[in-house]
C-alpha cells in the first residue's frame, strides 16, 4: 500500500482536495493518503518548498509526494513527475522541488494522455493532470511512460547561510502557526555538552564544525538570547532556539515572536558563534 503524501495552498474551505482524493481512489483503490499540509497561503512557492523540505525525510521510501502549489496553473510550466532518492514527486516545474533534488534525480513531463482525466480545465490541473499521475506513479508505473525526460528544472535562489569568521549571515523565511519565525540559519545539531552545537550550513557542504551562540543580532542592533526550551524566556520575551528540523528560530514564551516583530521575508539576520575545540 503506497503513501501519497498531499501538500497544497488549498485550504480546507473548498472540495479540491477531497475532489482529488476521489480521482487518486478511482485509481488506485489502495493507496494510503496523508494530508501534510493545505494551509500554505496562496501561491507560496518558497514556503511550500521548504515545508517540503522538512517533511519528506520522515515518510517510508516509495512514498509519493503531490505538490500542488501551482500560481502558474494553465500557462507554459510543465508538470512534472521527479524521482529523488527513494521518493516520487508530481508536482508544477516552479522550483517547489528545489530543496528535495538529490544528485541523480530524474524526471519526466506529465504528457500522457492515460495518466490524465479525458477533459483538463485550465484551473484545476491538480485534479485533472496531478491527480491522476500521483496515482499512476504510486501504482509503480515507470516515468518514461509519462512523457520526456526533463533535465532542466526551474530552481528557486539557494538559501544557503554565509559564514563570515565568527558570523552567521541569513535571513527570516516565514512564522509557523504559533508565531514562532523560521529562518534560514543551520542546520544544527547537539553535539554532547549543552549548548554546544554541530553546525553545517543549510543545504552546504563539508565537515560539521562545533560551535556556541553568543547570541542573535536583528538589524534594529537588538542582540537575542539562546534558550533551549520556550519556558526558559521570561513571558512575552523574545529569543531563539534550534526548532526540530536543525534550524534557527525566533520565538517568544506564551507569545507570537511574529506579532512583536512582524519582520519581512529575507530580513537579514546575524548569528554571533564561537568555535569549540
Amino acid at each position: 500500500m503506497t503513501t501519497i503524501a498531499i501538500l497544497t495552498d488549498f485550504g480546507h474551505l473548498d472540495p479540491y482536495v477531497g475532489i482529488m482524493k476521489g480521482v487518486m481512489r478511482t485509481r488506485a483503490p489502495e493507496a494510503d493518503f496523508v494530508d501534510l499540509t493545505h494551509e500554505i497561503p496562496p501561491g507560496d512557492i518558497l514556503r511550500a518548498a521548504v515545508v517540503l523540505w522538512q517533511s519528506h525525510a520522515f515518510f517510508p521510501p516509495g512514498t509519493v509526494f503531490l505538490v500542488v502549489v501551482d500560481p502558474g496553473v494553465g500557462t507554459a510550466r510543465r508538470p512534472l513527475l521527479v524521482e529523488s532518492g527513494p521518493y516520487r514527486f508530481i508536482a508544477p516545474d516552479n522550483g517547489v522541488l528545489t530543496y528535495v533534488l538529490q544528485p541523480g534525480w530524474r524526471a519526466w513531463r506529465l504528457e500522457n494522455p492515460l495518466f490524465r482525466l479525458e477533459q483538463v480545465s485550465t484551473t484545476f490541473h491538480g485534479r485533472d493532470i496531478f491527480a491522476p499521475a500521483a496515482a499512476h506513479a504510486a501504482l509503480g508505473t515507470p516515468g518514461e511512460a509519462f512523457g520526456p525526460p526533463v533535465d532542466d528544472l526551474e530552481r528557486l535562489p539557494p538559501l544557503t547561510p554565509r559564514l563570515e569568521g565568527r558570523r552567521l549571515l541569513g535571513q527570516v523565511l516565514y512564522p509557523d502557526r504559533f508565531g514562532n519565525i523560521l529562518t534560514n540559519l543551520g542546520l544544527f545539531s547537539p553535539a554532547g555538552d549543552l549548548g554546544v552545537w554541530a553546525f553545517r550550513p543549510w543545504l552546504g557542504a563539508g565537515e560539521p564544525r562545533r560551535v556556541r551562540f553568543q547570541g542573535l543580532e536583528l538589524p534594529s542592533g537588538e542582540v537575542l538570547p539562546w534558550v533551549a526550551t520556550f519556558g526558559q524566556l521570561p513571558e512575552g520575551r523574545l529569543g531563539f532556539l534550534v526548532g526540530s528540523t536543525g534550524l534557527v528560530e525566533i520565538v517568544a514564551n506564551r507569545a507570537s515572536a511574529w506579532d512583536l516583530l512582524r519582520p519581512e521575508r529575507g530580513h537579514p539576520l546575524t548569528l554571533h558563534l564561537e568555535e569549540v575545540a
